[in-house]
């Protein structure tokens, strides 16, 4: 028995580890997303800022002069080196600077009043000097790349002897960039929920199960069957094994095993006022014995009902044993369900995570199928979020992410899933609506969004842009996310601030 009580929490740990390992590589994903996203955005700022900075030095009127004069002492006190971007100015004779890896040039002429070209100016773009900074403000590893890895998909990457999750992505410059996360990170983070998960399953069990066969006697058990109709302790033992995970199913559990160890006539569970679980009839209420299972006052309690001796002082002190170990299993269930609803939801607003939304989508597109029913799909974002995070920080930035998530949970139904599958990317399932009804939600979540959701700084403005795609039959979960992710494009390129409703069918 002891064998079945540690081999099931291994296949459920073995279950749940698949899980969590899904969950962690989501998490990694969008962090290294939001991290390209940053160095993207840092890069095409530096660049604009070093065409501009080429751009001025080439319209001074000394710089000129001293082209004209060939003053190559004068042009020398030009050259400048600001942050990632150094700048220089050649004469007409001169090349352009090589292109190093991991740079950017930019060259700008230089014209003299009549329009002839007397030589240039050049801004070499340093990006691992930038991608440095970039990496320290993210968290995470991004590098100038020259890989060919898939681009904008997540994938597994092995590098001077190591392994990452990788995502890499090529600029309109041409130029590739890749955010890393070492693979020992998710490993680490997997297995140490694997060892909690393991520990919480196991202690679960073993603790009923030894409170089973070690307090119930052969010879006792089998009298206390044949008086009250009682099971046995091996079958005592397989409800273990079914509710070892849930709280409320291990309460008749345990007050059947007390029950019958304590030599009781009968008893109740009371659970936050309500009675869950009873045997017997109490024939004097005023002598039951007591017992809390949890740390809060009137939470759930075990009462026992007494023979008619009463009970002796070792049965008290047994009572009180067995609703200790009741306790600890009761709480362990709790922490396996907090464990396991973590592996499908997101930590920061409490929606569901990728993960389970592109389990649950696939669900409802194989029951649209087999049952004939509509479904729709809502894609939206916050509009320049980023902004918000630059300028009033990320925790402000978190805060107005889970305002976003409260206008979310006040607009959809028990029936759809709405989940968060990236930065600031939300996607709402709507089982049993058409296109016309999910337009409707998404441009009542617009305004909703718009008008409350609290940005602290008044000088910005939170806006939501919508992409909404209706099922067709033989379309797979992907494509019907393909369809709303451009319509949600659309929505941006439009000027963003509105729902756009895709006009065309599945593309598979």
């Amino acid at each position: 028995m002891v064998l079945l009580a540690l081999a099931l929490p291994a296949i459920a740990t073995w279950a749940f580890g698949r899980s969590y390992r899904a969950s962690e590589t989501d998490r990694v994903d969008t962090r290294l997303s939001a991290a390209l996203r940053v160095a993207a955005d840092s890069v095409a700022a530096t660049d604009a800022a070093a065409v501009r900075s080429a751009r001025s030095l080439a319209e001074s009127s000394a710089v000129q002069g001293a082209l004209m004069r060939h003053d190559r002492a004068a042009l020398a006190q030009f050259a400048s080196r600001h942050g990632a971007v150094s700048l220089s100015v050649r004469i007409a004779a001169e090349a352009p600077p090589a292109k190093a890896p991991g740079t950017i040039v930019r060259s700008v002429a230089v014209k003299g009043p009549t329009g002839a070209a007397l030589g240039g100016v050049d801004a070499v773009e340093h990006l691992p000097l930038l991608l440095r900074n970039v990496s320290g403000r993210t968290g995470t590893t991004v590098r100038v790349s020259s890989a060919e890895g898939p681009v904008a998909r997540p994938y597994y990457l092995d590098a001077g002897g190591r392994s990452y999750r990788a995502v890499h992505v090529v600029l309109g410059t041409g130029v590739g960039l890749v955010a890393l996360v070492p693979r020992h990170e998710i490993d680490a983070s997997v297995h140490r929920r694997e060892l909690f998960t393991f520990g919480a399953a196991s202690l679960t069990m073993i603790a009923l199960a030894l409170v089973i066969l070690l307090f119930l006697p052969d010879a006792r058990s089998a009298v206390l069957a044949g008086r009250r109709g009682q099971r046995s302790p091996l079958a005592l033992f397989g409800d273990v094994v079914a509710a070892a995970h849930d709280p409320r199913a291990l309460l008749p559990v345990i007050l059947e095993t007390t029950v019958s160890a304590t030599g009781a006539v009968g008893g109740a569970l009371i659970w936050d006022g309500e009675t869950v679980a009873q045997i017997g009839s109490d024939p004097r209420p005023a002598e039951h014995l007591v017992l809390s299972l949890d740390d809060e006052v009137g939470g759930r309690l075990l009462m026992l009902y007494p023979p008619r001796l009463g009970f002796t002082a070792a049965e008290r002190e047994l009572a009180r044993s067995l609703a200790g170990h009741g306790r600890i299993a009761l709480d362990n269930a709790r922490l396996h369900g907090v464990v396991r609803r973590q592996a499908v939801t997101d930590d920061l607003t409490d929606l569901s995570n990728r993960r389970r939304f592109m389990e649950a989508l696939r669900q409802e597109v194989a029951r649209s199928a087999r049952l004939d029913t509509q479904l729709a799909l809502v894609l939206f974002d916050l509009d320049h979020f980023k902004k918000i995070n630059d300028k009033c920080g990320h925790q402000a930035g978190d805060d107005v992410l889970r305002s976003a998530a409260d206008v979310i949970r006040t607009r959809v139904r028990g029936t759809d899933l709405a989940a968060r599958i990236g930065g600031e990317e939300f996607a709402v399932i709507l089982p049993g609506t058409d296109l016309a009804g999910a337009v409707s939600l998404a441009e009542n979540l617009r305004r909703d969004i718009s008008e409350g959701v609290a940005v602290p700084d008044p000088s910005l403005t939170l806006t939501a842009s919508f992409g909404v795609a209706e099922h067709h039959p033989g379309e797979p979960a992907e494509s019907l996310i393909g369809v709303a992710d451009r319509a949600l494009y659309r929505a941006k390129a439009e000027g963003r601030d509105r729902v756009n409703a895709a006009d065309v069918g599945p593309t598979v």
